[in-house]
Order: structure tokens, then C-alpha cells, then sequence
């Protein structure tokens, strides 16, 4: 019986043996690369049973980290230096905040929406300074808002023959952006911040930013606001203003409190009365702010002499008189009646203000401030072409007017000229003050027309 046991056990093995080695001769003729693999660790969370512990050392100075169930050790405990164990706690709070910001970010629970309302950690400072100045070492930044940025290209094509092939098809840029942003914050316990931006806003006092710094209730400084800013004022004798936008500062000694503020008004106050169905409102405006074009003085002499003739109204304190005066004006309407060439000069007769850039040396003949004449200056037109002049001859000629000016001067400002200009008829076109030296046209000249007068007084 023990002889028939061991026969048959020898049998078995090598048929084993034949088998593993048929099965290794295979692979190795049909592949002669060995296919790869990877083994990966399947780790999972701890069950609540195992609690992981540190403990500190003072004899040693040194943590201890332990994992047990109950009161026995499921593994070998690990010796941490304090370096060592402050690093692995630091990593182990970075993991755990990105992952609630995470989940915060899902939003899959009430509790998770409500924590991606404030996804910006509080800061801290570790200073003593900044915590004597804003009353804590927290800095708390919650912004809220959306932007939106649209980008895209834009091409446009025209099989317009009268175009260059060129320039038949267009390539261009569309670009847009909308910003709609608030932004609330509160440094240390003492600084509030309060900023509102968006580019859609109607009105630009909707764009709000405040900076408020309340220090405690004992010091003189009670607060100090930067940006949006009201003065608002009980009192009915000064009234107050809003929609500052400046620096407002609050101060306080004993009993007596100073408000003070530099700002720029971002708003106007208006008051309308209503009488009898209809609304009354009183208003002041210049007379060059609405009828413009319309006024002028015949030279610069009147200009400064207007608000001391006038002095003593009605009386007209001026012993001036003009006795005949010719205005041309451009020819807009093709009138061939009263027509003729004209060449008007804005320095001609004057002894002071002149409208060139650089006067020529001894360009007045006369002293400051003197009656208008043709012979106040160098531009006389009864010496055209005397040596010391700067009229030549040519000045006659209206083709040639710029060649016959012997100083810089710019047409437009300095001199004019006009074919076929149209004589004006007082008491139809204009009318005249003779006294203060000024004519009214009945029609406003537009910014390409030019007038030239010619006047005698006495």
C-alpha cells in the first residue's frame, strides 16, 4: 500500500511539471513581447473606529503620532520632530480647505451654496502696528458679480464691381465686454470698504466707492469717509449736498464736533414751482451762450470801453459817435446786386490787441490804448507800398493777398478776403449802436461766413 502512495504522487508532479512548461513554451512563440501591466493601490477612508492621534513629548520634544482601535495600536508609531510635525499639519489643513472649496464649488447641498457665497478666505497680518491702526489683523474681501466678454470676428463680403477686388471683403474685431461688480470688505474691525461697479449703469452716481475709517468713540478723529460722500445739513440757512465725491472727516473735542469736506459735486439741486397748471423757473443765461454770432464790436477800442460807458445808465458816458458804416458779409445767396470784392484785415487801426503771433518791431505807430485809426499801425491802407509797411500793392489784386502781407499771417484769423461779397442794408440786415460802437445782425452767421466792416466817427 505505502509503494502504490508514492508512484502515484511522482505521476502527479510530472504531469505538473509538463503542463507549466508547454503553457511558458507558448506564450514565448506566439509573442516575443511581454505584455505590460500596472498594479495600482486601492486605498480606502478609515472606518470611525481607528482614531489617529498626536501626542506631544516635553521630555523629548517630540510628537507622537499613533493610530488605535480603543486602546491598542493597529500600527507602529511615528517620532516627529516639532518642524516636522507643524509641516505635516500645514499640509493636511491646505488639503482639507481645497476640498471643501470644492464641494463648495459643486453646490450639491444648501449648506455647500451658501459657503460658495464667500469662497475668499479671511487673512490675517501679524503685525502690532496694523492692529493699533485698524483695530484687528483681519482682512475680509467678498466680491460679488459677474463679467461677461464677448469676442468674435466679423467679415463682410460685396460683389460690388465699383470696388477694388481688395477692398470687396472685410475682416474685422467684435469685441464687447459688460462688467457688473460689488464688492463689500471690512479691514481689522476700524476700515469698511463698499465699492458698486457696472458699465451698464445709467447714471454715473451709480458707481459707488467708499472707503469708511471709524476709530473709536474717545479719539478726535471720529471718521474719515473717502469717495462717495454726502454733507447732509439740518439747518435751513445753508443747505446740504449730495452725491460728493472727495474726502469727509468727522473730528471731535469734548463737546464741540467739526464736519469738514473736499469734494467735487456730482449733482445739481433744481427747484420748480408749480402756479395756475403750469411750472415757473428762473434762469440766467449769458447772452453769448444763445445768441452767438449775432453781436460784434467795430473794433477793440469799443470792446473796452463798453462797461464804462455804461457806467451811469441811461446815460452813456462815451463822446464817441459813428457817423457812417458798410458791412460785408459772404455772398451765401448769389445776390449780384451791391456786390464786389473785399479784403478786411482784424488789426487794421488797432493800437493794442492784435490777433498776429509775433508783431513786427515798431509795428504801432501810436501809444496804447489810443482812438481807433488807419494809421495806428503798419498796416495803414493809405501807405500800401511805402518802405516800412507790410502792405505791398498786391493787396489790391484778390488772387494775390497772400503774397502781399510782409508778415506771418493766417487767413481765417488774421485777414479775410471775399469775392463778390454782399453789401448788408442797415435797418433790414443790422441795426447800429452809434454810441457804444456795436452792430446786431438779424441773422447769425454761420462758422464758414465772414464779416468785414468800414465805419467813420467822430
Amino acid at each position: 500500500m505505502h509503494n502504490s502512495f508514492q508512484l502515484t504522487y511522482k505521476n502527479f508532479f510530472l504531469v505538473l511539471f509538463f503542463v507549466l512548461s508547454s503553457v511558458n513554451y507558448a506564450q514565448t512563440e506566439q509573442d516575443s513581447i511581454k505584455p505590460g501591466y500596472s498594479i495600482n493601490n486601492l486605498k480606502l477612508p478609515d472606518p470611525d473606529s481607528i482614531l489617529n492621534n498626536y501626542e506631544f513629548d516635553p521630555i523629548t520634544n517630540r510628537y507622537i503620532y499613533s493610530r488605535k482601535i480603543g486602546e491598542f495600536n493597529i500600527d507602529y508609531p511615528v517620532i516627529l520632530t516639532p518642524k516636522e510635525y507643524h509641516a505635516l499639519v500645514l499640509k493636511d489643513d491646505i488639503r482639507q480647505y481645497y476640498k471643501e472649496k470644492l464641494a463648495a464649488l459643486e453646490g450639491k447641498t444648501e449648506e455647500d451654496e451658501e459657503k460658495r457665497k464667500d469662497l475668499i478666505p479671511e487673512m490675517y497680518v501679524n503685525s502690532d502696528l496694523f492692529t493699533t491702526i485698524f483695530g484687528g489683523n483681519t482682512i475680509d474681501i467678498n466680491p460679488k458679480g459677474s463679467v461677461e466678454v464677448d469676442f468674435g470676428l466679423l467679415y463682410t463680403k460685396q460683389d460690388n464691381p465699383s470696388f477694388s477686388p481688395r477692398n470687396r471683403s472685410n475682416l474685422s474685431l467684435d469685441f464687447d465686454q459688460r462688467i457688473s461688480l460689488s464688492l463689500q470688505g471690512k479691514i481689522g474691525t476700524r476700515l469698511n470698504i463698499n465699492t458698486n461697479y457696472d458699465t451698464q449703469s445709467t447714471f454715473d452716481f451709480q458707481n459707488l466707492l467708499k472707503l469708511d475709517y471709524t476709530p473709536t468713540e474717545d479719539d478726535i478723529l471720529q471718521t474719515i469717509e473717502v469717495g462717495n460722500v454726502s454733507m447732509p445739513i439740518s439747518g435751513s440757512l445753508i443747505t446740504g449736498a449730495q452725491s460728493l465725491f472727495g474726502v469727509k472727516t468727522e473730528l471731535k473735542f469734548g463737546a464741540t464736533k467739526i464736519a469738514a469736506v473736499f469734494s467735487e459735486q456730482k449733482s445739481q439741486s433744481k427747484t420748480v414751482v408749480s402756479q395756475g397748471g403750469g411750472t415757473l423757473e428762473e434762469f440766467e443765461v449769458f447772452i453769448n451762450d444763445y445768441d452767438e454770432n449775432r453781436h460784434f464790436f467795430l473794433s477793440q477800442y469799443f470792446y473796452e470801453n463798453y462797461d464804462k460807458s455804461l457806467e451811469r445808465y441811461p446815460f452813456i458816458n462815451n463822446n464817441t459817435q459813428v457817423t457812417r458804416l458798410e458791412v460785408w458779409v459772404t455772398n451765401r445767396t448769389n445776390n449780384t446786386d451791391n456786390v464786389r470784392n473785399v479784403v478786411c484785415f482784424q488789426d487794421l487801426g488797432e493800437s493794442k490787441n492784435i490777433g498776429l503771433d509775433s508783431a513786427p518791431p515798431n509795428f504801432f505807430n501810436v501809444a496804447p490804448n489810443s482812438f481807433p485809426d488807419n494809421g495806428n499801425n503798419k498796416l495803414d491802407p493809405l501807405k500800401i507800398g511805402q518802405p516800412g509797411y507790410l502792405l505791398t500793392e498786391d493787396v489790391r489784386d484778390i488772387s494775390q493777398v497772400e503774397n502781399s502781407i510782409l508778415t506771418p499771417a493766417n487767413e481765417g484769423f488774421d485777414y479775410g478776403k471775399l469775392e463778390n461779397a454782399r453789401k448788408l442794408i442797415e435797418g433790414q440786415d443790422y441795426t447800429l449802436n452809434t454810441q457804444l460802437g456795436y452792430l446786431s445782425l438779424n441773422q447769425r452767421l454761420t462758422n464758414d461766413e465772414v464779416l468785414a466792416v468800414a465805419y467813420q466817427y467822430t
